[in-house]
């Protein structure tokens, strides 16, 4: 009988994905689970009280979902039930990602204590994410190892971003110069999806064992995507951009990676091709600090958390001053901020841009908005600072592009049931502004089952402004000060109550 704690895990169904996401990540998050679990693995819609006392958990774990056109929708009835058993959510999802509110509102519905995510709370800076624990990627050391295959390619180069500026603003630059001077070999990731010899688990790791050099990034966003461990991990030279999350990792360059601009990166690569001891003792010095620092067997976090739990008092939480340091207790109120490094070029104009505007100086915020739209187009934060600026400025329709760019994406990519209730009042407070008062009414009528303060307020706004239109439409009939919720917003406005937002849409309501 296993005297391992047992970890209740609410886990897909994910048979909507392909290998390689399969084999990169969701396999190696179970493995993760089972070195420090007596791991209970239950998939699709459940009743979570008949889970519970059938498994009897020590702790519960709800998988969040995967970003992707095909998620289907997981539901998880009786959540209710046994409020005092600790429950995190693990939230797999790029923070830039419009599809991030899939997961917090299912935390959400389902009680969840703590979220668990693969990005920093740095990168998405909204409330729902002021605790959230870091765990920073880690590779198979299994799967990712030396196979001593023979070095037969110079450089290669796997994944998206390589051919296109979106995402990955360090790739094309750098590709650019190196397929102009060095003999490369190039995968793009949608082979990895669709065909029957893709690279994927351990024929990519052989793939990159073959390659002298390999590069990666991570992203604009500048945080540790996973690329950027297998490449050293499978004894290829790492050539990546200077990001300060791999230095605090304790990649260094010429000593264990070689940091590159599109400006040096062919010289840097030429000149360890002309030294191959040197390029040997890179390329050795990334294997031995990926399989001594980053492996399963360095991310404990969870096993870590649960232990927390069970000595925490009431009004303290669990915190992460730093993924590499242990988790610690902390008073309802302390501050407790991250000395992990927080770099994100998209965060911080997001951030700058909301501030400008909240300063009045709406043509100086929308060129940081759209800067991140140039780079992402379909993040949902900069598409609404956008249409703020533009409705300052008078360009309704040109606004009224931006949020219906929002509302596509949401429910037609994202398969969102609930649009974002900012998305939505802002659309409808837009259409009022243009003229078409009643068309904005019908939005919010048709999105009656949504409820936030945001929306509540622009509601409440329209029956005071349209009484004809109240009278029609009962959603509009909600009371001053309603401060009920069923689901999450991702923008980064600084409202939180009825009031707060009804003071900020009452203005945007007239001409």
């Amino acid at each position: 009988m296993s005297l391992r704690p047992r970890l209740l895990f609410f886990n897909g169904p994910f048979d909507y994905l392909g290998e390689r996401l399969i084999l990169s990540y969701i396999e190696p998050f179970r493995r993760l689970l089972d070195q420090d679990f007596d791991v209970v693995s239950v998939e699709g819609d459940r009743d979570f009280a008949a889970e519970v006392k059938k498994h009897g958990p020590d702790l519960v774990l709800f998988h969040g979902g995967v970003e992707s056109p095909k998620e289907p929708e997981v539901t998880i009835r009786n959540t209710d039930k046994f409020p005092d058993l600790p429950r995190l959510g693990w939230m797999f999802r790029d923070p830039f990602s419009p599809s991030r509110r899939n997961s917090m509102n299912r935390f959400a519905a389902w009680g969840v204590h703590q979220v668990v995510t693969d990005f920093r709370a740095s990168d998405c800076p909204i409330p729902f994410f002021r605790d959230s624990l870091y765990l920073p990627w880690w590779i198979e050391a299994e799967t990712f190892c030396d196979y001593g295959e023979k070095k037969t390619l110079p450089i290669t180069l796997t994944g998206s971003g390589w051919l296109v500026r979106q995402f990955y603003a360090w790739r094309l630059p750098v590709f650019l110069k190196i397929a102009e001077k060095l003999p490369c070999y190039h995968v793009p990731a949608f082979e990895t999806h669709i065909k029957n010899d893709a690279y994927v688990g351990e024929s990519y790791a052989r793939l990159l064992n073959r390659s002298h050099f390999s590069g990666g990034c991570g992203t604009v966003a500048r945080y540790l995507t996973l690329k950027l461990l297998e490449i050293p991990a499978a004894r290829a030279c790492l050539v990546c951009e200077e990001i300060e999350v791999l230095k605090a990792m304790g990649f260094a360059d010429g000593v264990n990676c070689v940091f590159a601009t599109a400006d040096n990166v062919v010289a840097k690569i030429q000149a360890l091709m002309d030294d191959p001891a040197r390029l040997q003792a890179i390329t050795d010095a990334g294997h031995a600090l990926v399989h001594g620092t980053h492996t399963r067997s360095h991310r404990r976090l969870f096993a870590e958390w649960l232990r927390l739990w069970k000595t925490k008092q009431p009004g303290e939480r669990i915190v992460q001053p730093h993924p590499f340091e242990p988790l610690r207790l902390a008073g309802a109120d302390e501050a407790v901020p991250s000395r992990f490094p927080s770099e994100n070029p998209l965060t911080e104009a997001l951030v700058e841009g909301y501030g400008l505007f909240q300063a009045g100086q709406a043509a100086e915020a929308f060129k940081r908005f759209e800067w991140v739209i140039q780079i992402i187009p379909h993040v949902a934060e900069a598409r609404v600072g956008a249409a703020l600026c533009l409705l300052h400025t008078g360009d309704l329709p040109l606004a009224l592009k931006q949020l219906e760019h929002v509302l596509f994406v949401q429910r037609e990519l994202c398969n969102y049931r609930r649009p974002d209730p900012v998305s939505i009042s802002l659309h409808a407070i837009i259409k009022a502004r243009m003229g078409d008062v009643a068309p904005g009414a019908e939005f919010l009528n048709v999105t009656a089952p949504v409820r936030h303060p945001a929306i509540n307020a622009a509601r409440w706004l329209f029956g005071q402004a349209w009484p004809e239109l109240r009278r029609k439409h009962a959603p509009l009939q909600v009371a001053r000060g309603d401060e009920s919720r069923n689901t999450e917003t991702i923008h980064l406005l600084p409202h939180r109550t009825f009031a707060e937002w009804a003071d900020f849409w009452s203005p945007l309501l007239k001409p």
